[in-house]
């Protein structure tokens, strides 16, 4: 039986290897919803603004996530799907041009569109059946 300890010591190595895997997972899909939340809570704030006529309100506080988002710049391209940022990316322009408009019904469509996406991005990063198959 020679080599048993080295076999156990493999076994050893690759459980421990998968264990922090599992954990840098499930830490990345609990950092994507909090980020997500923080990004998107500002932007429903803006859009009760925007319908009670407080564009200028309404834009700081999108301007703000957008900003946000841009903060997170690396993280969001070196975890994430590259398609997926770079149309959160343009929806936020949209969502930011509508917002100088003025014009309500663009705004709202484009801003609720933005937040599906944002919501859609975190429930993919979630530890969940559905997501592995």
């Amino acid at each position: 039986m020679k080599g048993s300890g080295t076999e156990g010591k493999q076994l050893a190595a690759a459980m421990a290897l998968l264990i922090v895997l599992l954990g840098c997972s499930l830490g990345n899909a609990w950092y994507a919803q909090r980020l997500t939340e923080a990004i998107a809570k500002p932007l429903e704030q803006a859009q009760h603004l925007a319908r009670a006529d407080r564009w200028e309100e309404a834009a700081k506080l999108t301007q703000g996530s957008y900003d946000n988002w841009n903060g997170h710049h690396f993280y969001l391209h070196a975890v994430l799907r590259h398609s997926d940022t770079d149309q959160i990316l343009r929806s936020f322009r949209a969502t930011l041009e509508y917002l100088k408009l003025e014009e309500l019904d663009q705004y709202a469509a484009a801003n609720a569109d933005l937040l599906a996406q944002l919501e859609l991005l975190a429930e993919m990063e979630q530890a969940a059946l559905v997501n592995v198959l």
